[in-house]
């Protein structure tokens, strides 16, 4: 099962294969383009976000490969990662 990735500001967030991502693109792009709003959008195991997106916020999409094992245990475990730039040397 192919499952949408999405980075936002350097938390990692996997998207439920339910959410419309063309969607929720063009709604990061118009953040992008100057005014500041909050999306909304749902990661596996976590509900509804709602994240406040400016021209600044670093985002990035990846499709990834995933069994269907892997993703019902999202919805008890899901998968998360933190990253602070500050603790990675340039």
């Amino acid at each position: 099962m192919q499952i949408n990735k999405l980075r936002i500001d350097g938390h990692l967030l996997y998207l439920e294969p339910s959410q419309n991502v063309a969607q929720l693109k063009e709604q990061i792009l118009a953040s992008a383009r100057g005014v500041a709003e909050f999306i909304d959008f749902s990661p596996v195991g976590f509900g509804q976000i709602s994240v406040l997106m400016t021209p600044t916020t670093p985002v990035r999409f990846e499709l990834e490969e995933h069994t269907d094992e892997q993703v019902a245990e999202w919805e008890k475990h899901p998968p998360f990662e933190n990253y602070n730039l500050d603790d990675f040397e340039v």
